[in-house]
């Protein structure tokens, strides 16, 4: 059986927060959303929430996605992070992979990912486990 995944979005636009928690939760193994959309306190909500998986905008006021995913990668290596951006440019997609990210995906044309994704990383995370 797949685990039930928790999930964080993080994004400065409350259009993609809403329209993002709206895709999510038709996703038979997401099982919790939290949306902020303060990069800012990133790393205080993921230890108060404890997502399996990280959605991430990169261009945001404050603190980008990049900085945000850096720190994340640097404590909290297990947690998948999705990188969200409607600049799909190269040096963001290599910049990223580079860091850590699990996946990239373009807000303007990729949203038809998500769910695959989000079974793909269930799936995973219940392999790990049946192999411990």
């Amino acid at each position: 059986m797949a685990k039930n995944l928790k999930v964080l979005l993080i994004d400065d636009s409350t259009i993609i927060l809403t329209v993002m928690s709206e895709v999510l939760a038709t996703i038979p193994c997401v099982a919790t959303i939290k949306t902020s959309s303060a990069p800012v306190q990133a790393l205080q909500t993921i230890e108060e929430f404890k997502p399996d998986v990280l959605l991430l905008d990169i261009n945001m006021p404050e603190k980008n996605g990049i900085e945000v995913l850096k720190e994340v990668k640097e404590h909290y290596p297990a947690v998948k992070v999705i990188m969200l951006t409607n600049h799909s440019t190269e040096y963001y997609r290599n910049t990223c992979y580079n860091i850590g990210a699990y996946h990239f995906i373009d807000k303007a044309n990729e949203f038809d990912q998500i769910a695959p994704l989000m079974e793909k990383i269930s799936t995973e995370s219940d392999e790990i486990l049946k192999a411990m």
